[in-house]
């Protein structure tokens, strides 16, 4: 049981759900999350649009986008599920919690370059090693931002008493794909000039 309403929260639903719940029940333990989701997007939205001059340039571009707010979500909840399961744990000494926060920036840090030079890799055996020096910096600073919004983030709910089990998810994944994107498209502007 207790398993069951962890996994509930973790995935965004505010409140303990049972099996026999109505739909307006379960409805309305989600929904709060999804609104969180959904403003995200249409920040995202924004900062896409900010950047239509470039991606009329190089449409090239555009490609990437799933990539890279994915990838910023993944790492981004990687990192948390390390920070909230020591929350949870009784871990709120912050002498405990700083190895943790500097591990989960090593692994960033070593995930990033791994995965950079990756898609650096196969854009340049695709005969576009512009494009995929562009990727490959923004994937690599991505995810080094992405690990630690994923460590800081549920320290700071927990710090201001919500539930980081409860909330790290929608923030996190709300967060990583605004700055994601909006680095992305910085780093294209810069490097395409």
């Amino acid at each position: 049981e207790e398993a069951d309403k962890d996994f509930q929260l973790a995935t965004g639903i505010s409140d303990p759900i049972e099996p026999d719940a109505s739909i307006w029940r379960i409805s309305s333990a989600r929904l709060p999350w999804l609104v969180i989701g959904m403003m995200g997007g249409i920040l995202g939205a924004k900062v896409i649009s900010g950047f239509e001059d470039s991606i009329t340039r190089i449409p090239a571009l555009a490609f990437f986008i799933p990539l890279i707010t994915a990838m910023g979500g993944n790492v981004g909840v990687q990192s948390s599920a390390i920070v909230v399961q020591s929350l949870a744990r009784g871990d709120k000494d912050f002498g405990k919690i700083m190895p943790k926060l500097v591990r989960e920036a090593g692994v960033g840090l070593l995930n990033g370059l791994l995965l950079a030079s990756l898609i650096f890799g196969i854009a340049y055996v695709f005969e576009n090693a512009q494009l995929g020096f562009v990727v490959s910096i923004s994937l690599f600073t991505v995810i080094l931002f992405a690990a630690i919004f994923g460590t800081l983030i549920p320290l700071m709910l927990n710090k201001y008493k919500i539930d980081p089990a409860l909330a790290t998810g929608p923030f996190i994944t709300t967060l990583n794909d605004v700055t994601g994107l909006f680095i992305y498209f910085s780093i294209g502007l810069l490097l395409y000039k």
